[in-house]
Formats: structure tokens, sequence, C-alpha cells
């Protein structure tokens, strides 16, 4: 559906109360420019442009999107300026429009704040694939979708060592060529190599600027799992005077190969008890018939 504006509601724009005029960062003070001359389209790239700044304050993403939706609105996309107003009113329910706001605009945010309090704007979602067996002293790489991400949400991948009393954590990061897409990132140090395996305790939360639970998976009382396995050693030396003679290695013995009857060699396949996967070992044997 194409909302269409009367003329007089495009040029000049009323200013905004004192309280409610966003942040001074370039992106929002050109932005502003550009709507007001009426180049609409320029002003979604500028405004696109600041949204996929880095470090962008809550506070500059909320007059981000408030531009991004007036903008849209006067373009005749509805759909976007919806999505923009419905991620604004995430993160300040009670944001206001002015009073000097088009009629038709004001119409539209208005009945996003009902469907705010109606619970129809849709919740956070999270999208996340539990961690495999990791291999000891490598960095893991998670990823995951997040849809409908609040501002000032934190996305973040809490971990400890099983039996540990307090979790860590590692933040989420945006993919700024896929908004949707997150990534965390686990340390190489967090998973040294040991002799023995271990385990790892691990939930994914997605939480507001109130610490308040949006999505997750799995949390500190029930949290999922991955365990840690020591790296193969290297294959023990089976020579007379280098380790324990071969008759009292715990290796098990899973197949024979044929022993030819002229004095040829056998080959002999064993696996190990302690070990995964198999070794091929090659044994002479000498035929002692005359």
């Amino acid at each position: 559906m194409t909302l269409a504006l009367p003329a007089q509601a495009r040029a000049p724009l009323p200013p905004l109360p004192l309280f409610q005029l966003g942040p001074a960062s370039p992106a929002i003070g050109e932005a502003k420019a550009l709507l007001e001359a009426g180049r609409f389209q320029e002003t979604l790239d500028v405004v696109q442009r600041g949204l996929d700044a880095p470090d962008v304050t809550d506070d500059e993403l909320v007059e981000l999107y408030r531009l991004q939706g007036l903008t849209a609105l006067y373009l005749g996309d509805e759909a976007l300026a919806r999505g923009a107003y419905e991620k604004l009113l995430q993160a300040r329910p009670d944001f206001e429009l002015p009073r000097s706001a088009p009629p038709k605009i004001r119409a539209l945010f208005a009945k996003l704040k009902e469907d705010l309090r109606n619970r129809r704007v849709h919740p956070v979602t999270l999208e996340v694939d539990p961690i495999p067996d990791p291999t000891p002293g490598e960095t893991v790489e998670v990823e995951a979708t997040l849809k409908d991400m609040a501002l000032g949400a934190r996305a973040r991948l809490f971990y400890r060592r099983a039996g540990a009393q307090a979790f860590s954590s590692v933040d989420f990061t945006r993919d700024r060529a896929r908004p949707e897409h997150y990534r965390a990132v686990l340390p190489a140090y967090e998973l040294p190599a040991e002799s023995t395996p271990y385990e790892v305790e691990y939930y994914f939360e997605v939480a507001d600027a109130a610490q308040r639970r949006l999505a997750g998976r799995g949390d500190p009382f029930h949290p999922l799992l991955f365990q840690v396995v020591p790296r193969a050693a290297p294959t023990a030396a089976l020579t007379q005077g280098q380790g324990r003679p071969w008759y009292k290695s715990p290796w098990v013995w899973v197949a024979v190969g044929a022993v030819a009857i002229g004095g040829t060699a056998g080959v002999v396949a064993l696996s190990s008890s302690e070990e995964r996967g198999r070794v091929p070992i090659t044994i002479r044997v000498e035929d002692a018939a005359p």
C-alpha cells in the first residue's frame, strides 16, 4: 500500500522539540539537510550509511531510524517505514512524534504503538546451532541469525569449564554485509590441550539494556555441553629398549593378515584401546620348516 503525503507536509520540515533532537553525528546532520531539501533517496542512502557505521550509540540509532521511517513514508514505502519505526519502538517504547508531524505519519505511528502494546510487533528470534566438539588449542567461531533485534540489546555466548562457578562471555558482532547474521569467537586459550578430556558448559542469550532476556538457547541452570578431547598422541616406538615391550602393550589385536607358507611376511593390523583409529604394524615371520 502506498501512503501519499500532502505536498505541504514535505517542506519545510517542522523543528523537533529540544528533548527529541538527535545526536549531532555527521550522518544525522547530513540526512536532515537532504530531507529538508526533498532529496529523499539520497537521505535514505545517508541514513543507511549511518546505521552501518561502527560504534553507533543507541540514541543515534533511534534518530537514524526515525529519519529512515519518515523518509520512507515520503517515498510511499510503508513497509520500510514500518520496519524502521518498529525498531525504534523496541528500544524506546515511550518515544512520541512531535505534534507537528503530518497526520498520516502520526496515524501509522499510533498503530505501531498499539501493535507493540498488544505484542504484535515481532519478538527477537535467535537461530544458532550447538557447538560441536572443538579441536583443543584452536578458536571456535559460532554463527547465529538474529531477527528483529531490539536497539540496545546484546547477544552473547556464555561459557565455563564444567564444575567452575562463574560463566565468562563473549559478544556476538553483526556482519555488515548480512545484517541479520552475527558471529562470536571463543578464544583458543580457553580451550587448552590437556592429557584428559574435559567438558565446557555454555548457553546463548539475547538481553535488552535492562538485562531482560529476550531470546536464548540454554541457560545457566540448563546449559549446553561440548567436550574437549586430547589430541592424538604420537605412535610409541615398539623397539626393544624404548618403552614397554610389545607383548605388554595395551594394543588389542583386531585383524591378522595371512602368513604365506614359503616363509614370507605376514601383515598384522592393530588397534589401541588408548587411541582412536587404527595403526598398521608389520611383523615379519620366519618359517621354521627345513
